[in-house]
């Protein structure tokens, strides 16, 4: 069956593509903190270094995932 532009059955359509297209980069949004939070507890308690070093790994991980979550979240 077509849809044709402008019907009900088209902006329906419609929300539900973008409402759908929302929950995904919910879930990417998740998924990044969870990764981000994991790496951050093995830089903390894990990974033994130099603390200049740790600090440094620590703000390349949070602009790496802020980057992400422009990149596929916006």
């Amino acid at each position: 069956m077509t849809v044709l532009f402008g019907t009900v059955e088209y902006f329906e359509r419609e929300i539900e593509f973008h409402l759908s297209e929302v929950e995904k980069r919910e879930r990417l949004k998740e998924e990044i903190n969870q990764i981000q939070m994991k790496l951050e507890e093995e830089l903390l308690n894990d990974f033994i270094c130099d603390e200049k070093l740790r600090m440094e790994c620590l703000q390349n991980l949070s602009n790496a995932c802020s980057k992400l979550t422009e990149d596929y979240v916006v």
